[in-house]
C-alpha cells in the first residue's frame, strides 16, 4: 500500500501519475530522514551514558569492594571452621606427621575455602552483602559529626 504526502495527494487529484524518480527520491529522503533521527537519538543516549559513567563507577566500586570484604569474609570463616573439623581427625599414629607436612595441610586448606567462598560459598557472603550493602553503598546515611 503506497502511502501519499500532500504533494502526491495534489498531483494525483489533477491526474498526474508518480512516476518512478519520485518514489526512490521519496524512498531516498525518509531514509535519511530515519538515519539523522536515528543518530541523533545515539547521540543523546551516548551524552547520557558518559553523564552517568562517573557515579555509576563510583557506586559498582563500591560495590565490588563489598562483595569482595564479604567473599573474605566468608573465606575466613570457612577456613577457621574447616581447621577446627581438622582438629577432631585423629593423628596418624605409625607415620606421625612433620612439620612441613602440617603447613602444607594447612595452605592447602585455606586455598580450598577461598576456592569454596568464591563459588558460592555457603551463602554467607549474600547474606552479608544484602545485610551490608544499604547502609554501606547509600552516601546519604554516611554523616560527619565534628564535636
Amino acid at each position: 500500500m503506497i502511502t501519499m504526502n500532500p504533494l502526491t495527494e495534489g498531483l494525483a487529484a489533477q491526474g498526474i501519475q508518480r512516476n518512478a524518480s519520485l518514489d526512490s527520491a521519496m524512498e531516498t529522503a525518509g531514509a535519511e530522514s530515519f538515519q539523522n533521527i536515528l543518530q541523533q537519538a545515539k547521540n543523546k543516549v551516548d551524552a547520557a551514558q558518559k553523564s552517568d559513567s562517573v557515579t555509576t563507577s563510583a557506586q559498582t566500586k563500591k560495590e565490588q569492594e563489598l562483595r569482595d570484604a564479604c567473599k573474605g569474609f566468608e573465606a575466613m570463616f570457612l577456613n577457621i571452621m574447616y581447621r577446627e573439623m581438622r582438629k577432631t581427625v585423629p593423628k596418624d599414629p605409625l607415620f606421625g606427621e612433620s612439620n612441613a607436612e602440617s603447613i602444607f595441610k594447612d595452605m592447602r586448606d585455606t586455598q580450598l575455602m577461598q576456592n569454596v567462598a568464591d563459588s558460592g560459598g555457603i551463602g554467607l557472603a549474600d547474606m552479608l552483602y544484602k545485610q551490608l550493602a544499604p547502609s554501606v553503598l547509600n552516601e546519604k546515611n554516611v554523616t560527619h559529626t565534628v564535636k
